[in-house]
This record gives C-alpha cells, sequence and structure tokens, in this order.
C-alpha cells in the first residue's frame, strides 16, 4: 500500500523512473512460455464461460422479474437490483477479457485492456473478487 509519502518521485510517473534518472534502453527479449499447461487453460476457460453465462442468465432473471411485477418494486428490491445490475456488468465485461485469454492460452490484450479489466471490475462493482490477473498470464 503506497504510504502517501515519496521523496524525489517527481518524474516517477512520467519517465518510468526516478527524476533526472535515464531510462535504460529496452533489450530485447523472448516472453516467456505459457504460465499453466494448454488443458489448464481449458478447464479455466470452461470455469470463467460458466460463472459468465450463470451470472448473466440469473442476473437478467432478477432483472426481469423486478420489472414484471409491480409489487416487486419495493425500496427494499431496489437495492437487489442494484446489485444485480452491477454484477451483470462485472459478468459481461469483468469475464470477458480473461474467458478469452484462457481460449488462446495466455494474455493477448496489450496494457491498456489490463487497466480496462481491472478497472471495469472495480467501476461496475466495488466488492467484486475479479482482479485484473492478466500479470500471472
Amino acid at each position: 500500500m503506497f504510504p502517501g509519502k515519496c521523496d524525489g518521485c517527481q518524474g516517477l510517473w512520467e519517465s518510468g523512473g526516478p527524476a533526472g534518472a535515464e531510462r535504460p534502453a529496452l533489450a530485447a527479449t523472448l516472453s516467456p512460455g505459457p504460465l499453466f499447461s494448454p488443458g489448464t487453460y481449458e478447464r479455466l476457460a470452461l470455469l470463467l464461460g460458466s460463472i459468465g453465462l450463470l451470472g448473466v442468465g440469473n442476473n437478467l432473471l432478477v432483472l426481469v422479474l423486478y420489472y414484471k411485477f409491480q409489487q416487486l418494486r419495493t425500496p427494499i428490491h431496489l437495492f437487489l437490483v442494484n446489485i444485480s445490475l452491477s454484477d451483470l456488468l462485472v459478468s459481461l465485461f469483468g469475464v470477458t477479457f480473461t474467458f478469452v485469454s484462457c481460449l488462446r492460452n495466455g494474455w493477448v490484450w496489450d496494457s491498456v485492456g489490463c487497466v480496462w479489466d481491472g478497472f471495469s471490475s472495480s467501476l461496475f462493482e466495488k466488492s467484486s473478487s475479479h482482479k485484473c490477473i492478466c500479470n500471472a498470464f
């Protein structure tokens, strides 16, 4: 966790290093091999696909029932609809990046995709347990 104090970190974000320091030249290196075996990636894709489909289906069912039945339109049920909507958005936008990466045996998106993966989960549901695991791929 960042304590909020950083002496000499003025240029850290802009240049990628301490202020005034020169950036080292990027060496041409080979990327490491896949983290898991292809069979493990298939199982992860199956698990994530199942979680995504169940999340979309169940949360859509909650939203449709709330819309269809007038007696469900109470303040308490509105909280449940809010949670269901955020779970639906996490199921749609949070799981898909990791699911496609599992299908292709590694993280296939660039760093912007990794940031969007984590940001969308955080934005749509604060209590989401879905994390950006692109560095693990």
